[in-house]
């Protein structure tokens, strides 16, 4: 029988895979406007979690797409964690810091994100979502890309597309086609994990690391009723007795619970430390899992995958609308590659921590740790989990206006504080910024605050101009261009108290850079050559 095959209308964008990031990007991309088609070969969404943990960084991307308030109703938030070994303490992770505007550790639950993230893309008739599509074949031209995509009924489909995101996992067929190699490591461990329904109170709230030699485990509360347990396999263990019904009561004694919960799901995992020899080629970008595996002792692997999705959108969305040069594209890699292995980097010397068994390190590891609890600079660094490496870029798209100081701000996180609005109520600035760039001044002259510019730069962007006021500062009269606000001092500290910088903030909320009114000129060139290849 001869197998149908059509053409489906071109788009600009096709993303290929559901997941967390699929998902996420999906939403950017429409609230930017781009047509995009978004495909997955399952028949519908997960229905069991898989990540569990959601930083402050992750939780401000959901924000930025204007769904911050659905996501954080099945958010746990603020969750601590314990190191325990041999019935005793050995670090307590409480941070209080929330400069991104939210805690800094969370956990969630990833079916009800990924419905929220689906839903969310109904307020876009530009982005087109169709299941049960499988990819079997891309080619790349001068022009864009041709996909082949045969659906359920065995009918395969032509889609041409001007860019395609890989976000089909770790296992990424799309990456395999490319020929980009995963470098890395697979740890041997095995592990078992556990999702549960626990209708008992909780021994403790707050995720466990038992860093015991007999059998390494975690313990996680997720939102709710749920919880989350990891065992590791020591060596020899066959799997089967693991994933029997009965087995968790057992493992749960060991860990001191006497909980009986009902159990969703029970599986074996190994798990990677490994990154994509390259994020993309061509025109095609891997995202999430396909760029890079993490262990999962960080809760950093579906975060990287956000941070990919919120650095690439807004890029290829002005390189598609005409407002960027495409050379703008290769700043993807050369800024989220080096945080990405950062943070496989901290997981795996988490895991360290959690998974030995041989009776003498573990002496060593529990005296290191004790010993560094008794002082004040590293266990406030432990406790504040300052150890996580801060969200900043030394390559890409970060610019100077030629001085130190400008050099030190660029390719850095924005910290998002509360901020008085005009009318009185305090919002959380990346409220007041929008979707596009902004650029920010202290001043106690609002009206005049960015009066002295003079670069077509800004005709050309159209930056959102926000006025940061003292807190003792009255009111200017009301500006159809420029938005004031009260900052609460933590901007204020993060801009070590000057007031003579512009801030260029970009639409993912890392800071382009910062330029002295005397030196804007110097600035524009600069960002004019990075941005627009003039």
């Amino acid at each position: 029988m001869e197998i149908e095959q059509t053409n489906h209308a071109p788009v600009s964008v096709l993303i290929v895979g559901a997941g967390p990031t699929g998902l996420v990007a999906a939403n950017l991309l429409g609230l930017y406007g781009i047509n995009t088609l978004l495909i997955e070969r399952s028949p519908a969404l997960t229905t069991f979690p898989r990540a569990i943990s959601i930083d402050d960084e992750g939780l401000r991307i959901c924000q930025a797409l204007g769904l911050g308030t659905e996501v954080l109703r099945h958010v746990r938030l603020n969750v601590g964690a314990e190191y325990r070994s041999r019935e005793r303490v050995l670090v307590h992770v409480a941070p209080h810091q929330q400069r991104n505007g939210y805690p800094l550790i969370s956990t969630f639950d990833q079916p009800a994100l990924e419905a929220t993230l689906l839903a969310g893309l109904q307020r876009f008739p530009c982005v087109e979502v169709c299941f049960e599509q499988t990819l079997e074949q891309l080619v790349q031209t001068d022009q864009g890309v041709q996909a082949s995509v045969r659906d359920a009924s065995g009918a395969v489909q032509q889609i041409d597309s001007t860019y395609v995101l890989a976000c089909d996992g770790g296992k990424s067929s799309i990456r395999r086609s490319l020929g980009i190699a995963l470098r890395g490591t697979t740890f041997l461990q095995r592990w078992l994990v556990i999702d549960a329904v626990c209708q008992e109170r909780a021994p403790a709230d707050y995720i466990t690391f038992f860093c015991n030699p007999t059998r390494p485990a975690v313990s996680v509360p997720a939102p709710g009723e749920g919880w989350r347990w990891e065992f590791m396999l020591l060596p020899g263990e066959a799997e089967d007795w693991f994933l029997l019904p009965d087995s968790l009561l057992q493992l749960l004694q060991q860990i001191g619970d006497t909980r009986q919960p009902r159990v969703l799901r029970q599986s074996i995992y190994t798990f990677h430390a490994s990154r994509a020899a390259a994020f993309g080629a061509g025109r095609v970008f891997l995202l999430g899992d396909a760029a890079h595996l993490l262990p999962p002792f960080g809760g950093q692997g579906m975060n990287c995958g956000l941070r990919d999705a919120h650095n690439l959108a807004w890029k290829l969305a002005s390189v598609l609308n005409g407002q960027a040069h495409p050379a703008l594209l290769e700043t993807y890699q050369q800024e989220r590659a080096p945080h990405a292995l950062q943070m496989t980097r901290l997981s795996s010397f988490l895991g360290k921590i959690v998974m030995p068994t041989s009776r003498a390190l573990v002496v060593v590891r529990d005296s290191v740790l004790r010993l560094a609890m008794t002082i004040p600079p590293v266990a406030s660094s432990l406790t504040e989990m300052r150890i996580k490496p801060e969200s900043s870029y030394r390559r890409g798209l970060r610019l100077s206006d030629g001085s130190r100081l400008s050099a030190s701000f660029a390719g850095r996180l924005l910290p998002q504080p509360l901020v008085q609005a005009q009318d009185g109520l305090s919002v959380q600035l990346d409220d007041l910024l929008g979707s596009g760039f902004a650029l920010l001044r202290f001043s106690t002259d609002s009206p005049e605050a960015f009066a002295s510019l003079q670069s077509d730069l800004w005709r050309k962007l159209q930056p959102r101009l926000i006025a940061l006021l003292p807190a003792d500062e009255p009111w200017p009269s009301a500006s159809s261009q420029i938005t004031c606000v009260r900052d609460n001092r933590q901007l204020e500290l993060f801009l070590r108290g000057r007031r003579d910088l512009f801030v260029l903030v970009r639409p993912d909320r890392y800071i382009c850079g910062v330029f002295h009114a005397e030196r804007e000129q110097i600035f524009a060139r600069a960002f004019q050559r990075q941005m627009f290849g003039s």
